[in-house]
């Protein structure tokens, strides 16, 4: 495996060479996703910004989610090899997750990419920190494809969160930058306009108390929803579930919504009470001000198999629960601590103003004037 997969990366690099012949256009900057087909939320919001500032930019939006790589083995070689032409031939690569091409791949001197992530924390361990982990990635694979090498910059949302980041992507303190994801400007900006187009669209979500759960991505994956659900009174409550991008919740209840038009992110405007575990959504959420309850039913087999960078009992006591009956008996109490929250979005979401976007793009243009 080991063998195969050097061969593998050398025979990327030859090919690679071609293309580097190609002249770098100084005004290119290349948007690089796995996590959607369409141009992700945060992309969007920056390049918005940059054309704002420099209309004179070129572009290039490569965005494909890949679930089986196997099964669609040929039109993923070919992609690889259009994202590889257009790298050879950009002055700047923004990417929110591990890029094959970025990492393996030996660059032109001029190149800089910036690595944007997807999540604005990581309350759960990933990248270098998971590695021989059951959730992570094998050795081999990790040391050969180069994982998460060649990043000029890295954002973070707060000091107290890249030292994990520094851990999960193998980087020191000087390469971060805490500004957070645009997303979160996206939410401080647009929280009453979202609000109001998911009530028109979901009438009945205006009418009783709304709690979002949204739980995070696990390889092995044991559904405790319904254990959620036989405990919600929904004379009182609506209940909304989002499962994750990678991952399908089966639902079979008329009370349930799942609000298949917007995401989670969008739905954090509408909810009253979000119920997560080890999503970063929680971090999403607290900047506006969202009363979070983590359902963490499965603790130490998550600790154990995966491993978690924050101690959630520590960091909101009182709030995590591993019964799905005590949680919404304690959420019916209607106690919650503000000030804990608060001190939570203090510590983990450093830029609150509403201008993390400007502070990325302000990086990558002093990039482009270089």
């Amino acid at each position: 495996m080991k063998m195969l997969l050097r061969i593998f990366r050398y025979s990327l690099n030859i090919i690679y060479f071609f293309f580097k012949l190609f002249k770098t256009n100084k005004n290119k900057i290349t948007f690089l996703s796995r996590q959607d087909n369409n141009i992700t939320l945060d992309m969007k919001l920056i390049s918005d910004e940059l054309l704002k500032e420099n209309k004179d930019l070129k572009l290039v939006f490569l965005c494909k989610r890949f679930d089986n790589i196997k099964k669609h083995f040929i039109s993923y070689g070919f992609y690889t090899l259009k994202t590889m032409y257009h790298v050879a031939t950009s002055h700047v690569c923004i990417i929110d997750s591990y890029s094959l091409p970025i990492s393996v791949l030996k660059h032109k001197k001029d190149l800089k990419v910036m690595q944007i992530w997807h999540a604005m924390g990581a309350i759960k361990k990933f990248g270098y920190q998971t590695v021989g982990k059951t959730s992570g990635r094998k050795v081999a694979v990790s040391e050969e494809l180069r994982m998460h090498k060649n990043y000029d910059k890295i954002i973070s949302g707060s000091s107290a969160m890249t030292k994990y980041f520094m851990e999960a992507f193998g980087y020191k303190k000087d390469v971060f930058l805490n500004y957070g994801l645009p997303r979160i400007d996206y939410l401080l900006n647009n929280e009453e306009n979202l609000k109001k187009e998911i009530l028109n669209k979901y009438k009945d979500l205006s009418n009783k108390i709304n709690i979002l759960y949204a739980p995070t991505f696990r390889k092995t994956f044991d559904d405790e929803t319904d254990k959620l659900i036989e405990n919600i009174d929904f004379n009182k409550y609506n209940l909304i579930v989002k499962s994750h991008k990678n991952q399908d919740i089966k639902l079979d209840n008329k009370n349930i919504y799942t609000c298949d038009d917007f995401t989670s992110l969008e739905l954090i405007t509408v909810c009253d009470y979000l119920i997560t575990d080890y999503s970063a959504i929680a971090i999403e959420a607290a900047i506006l001000d969202k009363k979070t309850y983590y359902f963490v039913f499965d603790y130490e087999k998550y600790k154990e198999n995966n491993g978690l960078n924050i101690d959630l009992y520590k960091e909101m006591p009182g709030f995590v629960f591993k019964d799905a009956k005590d949680l919404i008996e304690n959420l019916e109490k209607n106690e919650y601590d503000m000030n804990a929250l608060k001190k939570y979005k203090d510590k983990y979401i450093e830029v609150q103003d509403g201008t993390s976007t400007k502070k990325i793009v302000n990086e990558i243009l002093n990039w482009i004037g270089d």
